[in-house]
C-alpha cells in the first residue's frame, strides 16, 4: 500500500474519499466509520464538497479551496491538518491528542480540547430508492 499525507494549509484543504469501495488506512486509522463506506457520502463528497463539510459541521472560508483526494487499491491518502491558533507551544504529543480519525479524513479540524471524534447521528433517507422487492408508495 502506498500512503501519501497531504497537508492542509490556510488556502487548500483536503477532504478523502473512496468513490469505488471505501479504500481506508485501517492499520493507522482503526476501522473506518460507517458513513465513510455509504455509497451517499461517497457520491455526494465529490459533487458538494462544501455541503457535506457543512454537514459534519466544518463551515470553511470561501477562500479555501476544498481538494477531494479519491483513494483506491493502489494508494491510500490522510490528511495533516493545519496547526490550530493557540498550540504553537505544545508538544508533538499534545498535538497529537487533538488530530482525531475525522482530522486525518478531513471532515474535522483539531481543536484544543477536543481528543475524540464527535458523534454523528445516523438520519433516515428522504428520498430511499425503491428495490425490485420492494415498493415505495408516492409521499413517503
Amino acid at each position: 500500500m502506498n500512503l501519501r499525507v497531504l497537508e492542509d494549509t490556510p488556502t487548500v484543504h483536503h477532504v478523502i474519499v473512496c468513490t469505488l469501495c471505501s479504500c481506508y488506512p485501517r492499520p493507522l486509522l482503526g476501522h473506518s466509520p460507517y458513513w465513510y463506506r455509504s455509497p451517499n457520502y461517497r457520491r455526494r463528497l465529490v459533487r458538494w464538497p462544501r455541503q457535506v463539510l457543512t454537514e459534519f459541521g466544518l463551515s470553511l472560508p470561501s477562500e479555501v479551496e476544498v481538494r477531494v483526494e479519491d483513494s483506491n487499491q493502489k494508494c491510500r491518502f490522510m490528511v495533516l491538518p493545519v496547526r490550530p491558533e493557540g498550540t504553537e507551544n505544545w508538544t508533538e504529543e499534545q498535538l497529537a491528542e487533538i488530530v482525531t480519525r475525522d482530522c486525518m479524513i478531513g471532515i474535522a479540524l483539531p481543536r484544543p480540547g477536543r481528543t475524540s471524534d464527535d458523534v454523528r447521528p445516523v438520519h433516515k433517507a428522504r428520498r430511499p430508492v425503491a428495490h425490485d422487492d420492494q415498493h415505495v408508495e408516492a409521499g413517503q
